[in-house]
């Protein structure tokens, strides 16, 4: 008989066998498949005691999900290994309590048959791969405490049988990509504590039926696309400490009854579309340390109620249509770190005052209307690293006290209408990477004490009514990557140590001279200047780069391509405009 006749053959048995096993149990229901195959762990090495009825029917439920969950990663669940040395396993009183399985590798997905593991507590699975659905059976764990399912690559929406789970303190579903509304049946969750869902893509309002989750400590809603108004319901979880609502599509006024959660430290509605006025009942949340009200559309004025908030560390306002002045009371936050007003449509002076918050390390007031003087006072300011106050309509000086900010390493006064000299102070800010002063009425010379600054990366001191020559000592700046003295009326050779920086603007000052020759020239900023009519200091050819690199001059790139290929229109031209500049 050949061998394909064979397995022919063999292939017809097969399937009489199958086809004999169906008709028996078709003819005895009491008929059941061997022990071995319906309950695995029935005296098995996993579960050795057989008087453990409860574990045996774990233990058989997690084998049957194993491939499922775990899909490409490996778990060492079997029958030949006692299941309390199972990866993630915990027995506790007969019974599998607990399943740990986070930072796993695991890429299958959650089996529903997980909500068999009636006294299961805790529910760790984040950190994975996991795709697919929240399977609504894990509403049948009565037992379970804590939730974690985030950093995962869920989709589709939350059960609303979540909802039954009465023991639950905490529900971490963050960093999936959770569609659907938010079920108004986890309001019914009176023990939870936690309730992360931010990072998702979840639509549709915050459910009011949240207000009544009263021992709620943390709620985490943000970057969403959540709608509607914040439910002034949330004004009653008094043991809340973290409320996260910011980057959604939320509209409405903020609830005056936020107010009265006296334990919250943390609350971000920032990033939505909010209106209306800041309600000053905010001032009484006395513990709160974080404010992040920014990118909203909020009007009226700043509440001096906020200066009560003596803990506070961060208040970010910026990007809104606040109007008005800064309150003088903010000077009262002495553990204020940040403070961002900036891009607003605020007015006045700025407070002295703010020259008490001695832990202020960033200040924010640019893109307003603010006029007067920079107050001295902020170079009181010993731990500030950045100093944003351009585009506004500030006068007067720039005070030397500014040298005295010993930690700063970012100083923005440009676009203002500030007058007067350049501090040769600001030489000691030793820190400093980014100074800007222009677009100012500055005048006199670059104080060459500039070139202390070793750590600065930018400079800008364009369109003011600066004079004289433009400090050697510039050249000493290792790491000056661009150098805008455009739109001055500086004069004088320019220093040929400046040739190594990347980006250097100097047209607009007419009675600058010649470029030295050992400038590249093939640069945008070098092409530009040669537009303003200025030209290099004798008719030779700049000195190519040693390296060959992308910094070789225009002459030699009219010569690399061979006899041939030179343009001798534009090469006639070249050395005409470098013959007059020398002549003149």
């Amino acid at each position: 008989m050949s061998s394909k006749r064979r397995i022919h053959k063999l292939g017809w048995m097969l399937a009489l066998m199958v086809l004999a096993l169906v008709v028996s149990a078709c003819a005895d229901p009491q008929t059941e498949a061997p022990a071995a195959d319906a309950s695995p762990c029935t005296n098995s090495r996993a579960v050795p005691d057989p008087e453990a009825p409860g574990l045996v029917a774990d233990c058989n439920t997690l084998l049957a999900v194993k491939d499922t969950l775990r899909g490409s990663a490996s778990l060492n669940w079997s029958t030949q290994l006692l299941i309390r040395q199972w990866e993630g396993v915990t027995i506790k009183a007969g019974r599998v309590t607990s399943l740990r399985l986070p930072n796993n590798d695991l890429t299958g997905f959650i089996p529903p048959a997980l909500g068999n593991l009636s006294n299961l507590q805790e529910l760790y699975l984040f950190d994975n791969q996991l795709t697919g659905t929240i399977p609504k059976e894990l509403g049948n764990l009565s037992n379970l405490q804590w939730l974690f399912l985030y950093n995962n690559h869920l989709t589709g929406t939350i059960p609303k049988e979540l909802g039954n789970l009465s023991n639950l303190q905490g529900l971490y579903l963050y960093t999936n990509r959770l569609t659907g509304t938010i079920p108004k049946e986890l309001g019914k969750l009176s023990k939870l504590e936690w309730l992360f869902l931010d990072d998702n893509r979840l639509t549709g309002g915050i459910p009011k039926e949240l207000g009544k989750l009263s021992k709620l400590q943390y709620l985490a809603l943000d970057n969403n696309r959540l709608t509607g108004s914040i439910p002034k319901e949330l004004g009653k979880l008094s043991k809340l400490e973290w409320l996260f609502l910011g980057r959604n599509q939320l509209t409405g006024t903020i609830p005056k009854e936020l107010g009265k959660l006296s334990n919250l430290q943390r609350l971000y509605l920032d990033n939505n579309r909010l209106t209306g006025r800041i309600p000053e009942e905010l001032g009484k949340l006395s513990h709160l340390q974080e404010l992040y009200l920014g990118g909203n559309q909020l009007t009226g004025t700043i509440p001096k109620e906020l200066g009560k908030l003596s803990h506070l560390q961060h208040l970010n306002l910026d990007n809104n249509r606040l109007t008005g002045g800064i309150p003088e009371e903010l000077g009262k936050l002495s553990q204020l770190q940040e403070l961002s007003l900036y891009d607003n449509r605020l007015t006045g002076r700025i407070p002295k005052e703010l020259g008490n918050l001695s832990n202020l390390q960033e200040l924010y007031l640019d893109d307003n209307r603010l006029t007067g003087g920079i107050p001295e006072e902020l170079g009181n300011l010993s731990n500030l690293q950045r100093l944003y106050l351009h585009e506004n309509q500030l006068t007067g000086t720039i005070p030397e006290e500014l040298s005295n900010l010993s930690q700063l390493q970012g100083l923005y006064l440009g676009g203002n209408q500030l007058t007067g000299r350049i501090p040769e102070e600001l030489g000691n800010l030793s820190q400093l990477q980014r100074l800007y002063l222009g677009g100012n009425q500055l005048t006199g010379r670059i104080p060459k004490e500039l070139g202390n600054l070793s750590n600065l990366q930018r400079l800008s001191l364009d369109d003011n009514q600066l004079t004289g020559t433009i400090p050697k000592e510039l050249g000493n700046l290792s790491n000056l990557q661009r150098l805008y003295l455009y739109n001055n009326q500086l004069t004088g050779r320019i220093p040929p140590e400046l040739g190594s920086i990347d980006t250097l603007y100097l047209y607009g000052n007419e009675s600058l001279g010649c470029l030295p020759n050992t400038f590249p020239v093939n640069r945008e900023d070098m092409i530009s200047n040669q537009e303003e009519g200025m030209s290099f200091c004798d008719a030779e050819t700049p000195t190519a780069n040693p390296t060959g690199s992308a910094k070789s001059t225009p002459m030699a790139t009219l010569l690399s391509e061979g006899v041939d290929q030179i343009d001798w229109e534009n090469l006639f031209r070249y050395a005409a405009v470098s013959v007059v500049s020398t002549l003149q």
